[in-house]
């Protein structure tokens, strides 16, 4: 028989909305299966069943008077602890903003809520969002379900876990760096991180705005364990807000393409070794998109190594004259090697270099968007390695630049203000190893639907787990 917590998205709204369970229920299942296996994950780091048993009931009140106020209603969710809920602390990893409280939801939080969903917990990040590992000295260290031997993740590495665990049908994350598609891969789930301006962003507890390459750079997202809760999670955090200037409202789908879609694929960057399982991952992936009707060629796209070094130095730049600084002072000895290391090697850059970093960002765009005019879809590793061991990224500096070097076509998607979509395609003794599908601008859809033919083919991975 199947648990209420191992509902997807779709059925357990379906079964609320008819009446056959209420929200309650549905909450506490949730938060039961939280109280067995997040001892041993620590991935919700800030449990918050009291708000979520009152929304839950409030939400059978009004379900028995008008019906579903939306398509999530009733629906566990996880939001991650660095963006705004009203009333809760924002700490993003850092005990010096253990007490930071948000004055008001952030936009995606209160599309979420709107549209019924239920917050039953907040989830674990690294300090200030910054490492592929997810481990601070306010909340501890998050576990990977899969495996002691891989890490879960970073930054939305507790999202990850949880809702791989079953705790909540969709978790919020945000993707900077690949924080919403190397977690996804660390643990067996779809997501999308959206284009450039397509979920609005904003926390009102900031102390300051962002600089540009965070602008640039940085979206909000679903996690989930089937491709279709992602589609629905990112349709309603889409909703429109005021309080992001960079978002659009643009309607998620657009005209049919012509067929076959034709997808680009590769191993990764040419230079950086791939490991045999990911290689292994690439092919089967292409293999199922050929059976869905794709056609797939083996092509390298423009300019990967060139843009690792433009995310890098764009983010490292910046960084150094803002934050950097501030972070350091009170960041943990872990935080601060990894993010000196990523400053080093000449990569922050003088006035004249940063104009010619952001100029040639632009044309290496030019080239990307040609090149998506010609193949829909990019099929690519998340890493060109298995998931690094915990804490590798912090262990030393020769293997926080290998370890950057293998996610080069993961930051791509970032520097480049692309949408991509996850999803795993083959399973390993430690776990699950994905692809990555690469999109043209505000074409989502087109991500998710390719990601959908995958999984229609592997099935959902997180079942995998907890059949051990």
């Amino acid at each position: 028989m199947t648990e209420i917590w191992q509902w997807n998205t779709a059925t357990t709204a379906a079964n609320i909305a008819s009446g056959d369970i209420s929200a309650t229920e549905v909450t506490q299942a949730h938060l039961d299966r939280l109280d067995a296996v997040n001892p041993a994950l620590n991935a919700v780091t800030n449990d918050v069943r009291e708000d979520a048993v009152a929304k839950a009931a409030a939400l059978d009140t009004t379900f028995a008077a008008t019906g579903p106020i939306g398509p999530l209603h009733g629906v566990p969710i996880t939001i991650k602890e660095n963006i705004d809920v009203a009333g809760q602390v924002t700490p993003n990893g850092m005990p010096v903003f253990a007490d930071l409280v948000a004055p008001s939801d952030s936009p995606l939080v209160a599309h979420l809520h709107a549209a019924g969903a239920v917050t039953i917990g907040r989830t674990n990040t690294p300090e200030m969002s910054y490492r592929w590992h997810t481990d601070n000295p306010l909340r501890g260290e998050t576990k990977n379900p899969w495996s002691s031997n891989r890490t879960p993740g970073g930054s939305s590495g507790g999202a990850a876990a949880a809702v791989v665990s079953g705790i909540g049908t969709i978790a919020h994350g945000n993707d900077l760096g690949g924080s919403l598609r190397q977690p996804a891969n660390c643990n067996g789930l779809a997501t999308i991180r959206p284009t450039l301006g397509r979920v609005p962003s904003h926390n009102a507890s900031a102390a300051s705005g962002r600089s540009l390459s965070l602008q640039l750079m940085s979206t909000q997202g679903p996690l989930a364990r089937e491709v279709a809760d992602v589609r629905l999670g990112l349709e309603v955090m889409a909703q429109p807000s005021p309080r992001d200037p960079w978002h659009r409202d643009v309607p998620i789908g657009g005209r049919p393409i012509d067929g076959p879609i034709r997808v680009a694929a590769t191993y990764g960057a040419e230079g950086i070794p791939t490991q045999q399982p990911v290689r292994d991952a690439i092919d089967a992936a292409a293999k199922h998109l050929a059976d869905a009707g794709y056609e797939v060629e083996f092509v390298e796209p423009p300019a990967l190594n060139e843009i690792r070094f433009g995310w890098q130095s764009l983010l490292a730049t910046e960084t150094s004259v803002t934050v950097l600084d501030q972070i350091l002072a009170v960041g943990s000895e872990d935080f601060s090697r990894a993010v000196t290391w990523m400053f080093e090697d000449n990569v922050v850059l003088d006035l004249a270099g940063y104009v010619a970093a952001y100029t040639r960002r632009g044309e290496i765009l030019a080239a990307w968007t040609e090149f998506l005019d010609h193949y829909p879809i990019v099929l690519t590793p998340v890493s060109q390695e298995v998931p690094f061991a915990p804490n590798a990224d912090a262990s030393s500096k020769e293997r926080f630049h290998e370890i950057l070097r293998g996610h080069t076509a993961l930051v791509a998607v970032n520097y480049l203000g692309l949408p991509a979509a996850a999803v795993p395609t083959t399973l390993t003794d430690d776990g699950p190893i994905g692809v990555q599908l690469i999109g043209r601008p505000f074409r989502e859809d087109i991500c998710l639907d390719a990601a959908q033919a995958i999984e229609t083919r592997v099935g959902v991975m997180a079942e995998h787990l907890w059949a051990r």
